[in-house]
């Protein structure tokens, strides 16, 4: 539903005015609700929010591999004299295997130089590269946070499915229970207009001398309970209300007054038979693998100091500006700059406890996803076995509404014919409004049932 057709079906729905709150013309559907909900709650928004965020923060660990200019200039100059100058730009490229590029181009000129500082007039380039032989060459700080980026990412798309399952089960509940309430009404609404016009028929019949005086208080009784009864299912009705309410957002995150709800429901059931009990991709059950697989990398990062540290840099020399100028066979022995660093840790306690750290931490999270898997897995068969119950239950619900409203029909027939009373009339006419209320209860079980079941499977956004 585009964005412009929300809109008015908003407004068409809840800018009402209280002189028509009374009169119900329009029908808020399932699907509506559902487009309603999608465009405009606020964490419907804010769950859209958490995938930005996590593609900040890839863009925030990518960062990690920019390309770095800097400048170095260090000058002196003291009574006159110009002591040292050094200018020194350079270029740094880090790379994803633990490698950096380096280009610099360097100058140095004054009285007072020290020998290993003085260059040659034209300034003296350099074109190097730095690895890392050890700690470092399979995971470093830089890849560790892209990787686990990479990870947030996945976990934030999971974390909104997540968000929008819960949301729209929550908002299934309460407009199954507006069904029921809305259901309920009409049956408390009918059995009160029959009650009225019984009443008025006995009184008719009472003044022509056709019924007793203790018919017309026995009708009136009716009255007044189906009076009490219809009052009641109003209120409940009005709490339903406000529970969808929640639900019913406009734009610039406005909420919808509840009193102004001016709708009905529709009288469908809101989903489909379930056909599928797998739970595996339950975003609950999911947020733990990638709980796991952060902290595997957070494992591997820790296993690297395990290896002592070796890392090597070498680098090409040549005058002026250009760093492969005039090369030849014999040039880099001659012009070149190697460095070389080691250093490596007697006993490796550290690295030791924070490896021992990090597989108990990863081990915790496996204990909670094998609890939340039989969790989820038993809720399931539970969800399994009250959905054929409920189905079973349907069925004779539907059965003996038809024998209750056979049994009324006749039982008014020999009323008719003076051969029963008005009390058996109301207690036949109490016991089908019960029937009805248990049929539409359980109907609205079952429909939340059903919801349930998409909710533990983790399709229930995608299926709306």
């Amino acid at each position: 539903m585009k964005k412009s057709r929300l809109v008015f079906f908003v407004i068409l729905l809840f800018s009402v005015s209280n002189v028509f709150a009374q009169e119900v013309t329009d029908t808020l559907t399932w699907n509506s609700f559902v487009e309603i909900i999608k465009q405009y709650h606020p964490l419907t928004v804010k769950a859209k929010l958490l995938v930005d965020l996590a593609k900040a923060k890839k863009r925030q660990a990518w960062g990690g591999f920019d390309p770095k200019l800097e400048a170095d200039f260090d000058r002196k100059i003291y009574n006159g004299t110009e002591y040292y100058s050094f200018l020194t730009p350079q270029l740094k490229l880090p790379l994803w295997y633990g490698i950096e590029l380096k280009g610099s181009y360097s100058e140095a000129e004054g009285a007072f130089l020290n020998p290993e500082n003085k260059l040659p007039k034209e300034g003296l380039s350099y074109a190097g590269i730095n690895f890392q032989l050890g700690k470092g060459l399979l995971m470093d700080s830089r890849r560790a946070a892209f990787k686990q980026a990479q990870i947030f990412e996945d976990a934030s798309a999971n974390e909104q499915v997540r968000i929008l399952n819960d949301l729209f089960y929550e908002a299934g509940d309460s407009y199954i229970n507006w069904q029921n309430k809305s259901a309920n009404l009409k049956i408390f609404q009918n059995a009160l207009n029959l009650s009225k016009v019984r009443f008025d028929a006995v009184k008719s019949g009472f003044f022509n001398g056709d019924k007793p005086a203790i018919d017309t208080i026995e009708a009136q009784l009716q009255v007044q309970q189906r009076e009490i009864s219809f009052q009641q299912a109003q209120l409940e009705l009005k709490q339903a209300e406000y529970g969808l309410s929640t639900f019913l957002w406009l734009e610039n995150s406005t909420p919808v007054d509840a009193d102004a709800l001016n709708i009905k429901p529709q009288d469908e059931g809101i989903l489909a038979i379930l056909t599928s009990n797998d739970i595996k991709s339950n975003p609950k059950l999911l947020s733990y693998d990638f709980k796991i697989k952060d902290l595997n990398i957070e494992r591997r990062l820790k296993a690297e100091s395990l290896k002592p540290e070796l890392n090597i840099g070498l680098g090409l020399l040549n005058q002026g500006r250009t760093p492969f100028r005039n090369i030849n066979s014999t040039y880099w022995n001659q012009n070149n700059k190697v460095n070389v660093s080691f250093a490596i840790p007697l006993t490796f306690s550290k690295a030791r406890g924070d490896i021992a750290e990090a597989k108990i931490k990863i081990r915790q999270v496996e204990l909670d996803r094998d609890l939340m898997r039989n969790e989820l897995d038993i809720k399931m068969k539970q969800n399994i076995a009250e959905v054929t119950t409920l189905q079973n239950q349907l069925n004779i619900l539907k059965t003996t509404l038809s024998n209750s409203e056979a049994l009324l029909k006749g039982e008014e027939t020999k009323f008719k014919f003076g051969d029963s009373s008005l009390f058996l009339i109301n207690s036949r006419e109490t016991k089908l409004i019960e029937v009805q209320e248990k049929l539409f209860l359980v109907e609205a079980k079952l429909n939340k049932v059903q919801i349930k079941s998409l909710w533990l499977t983790g399709g229930l956004f995608e299926n709306l």
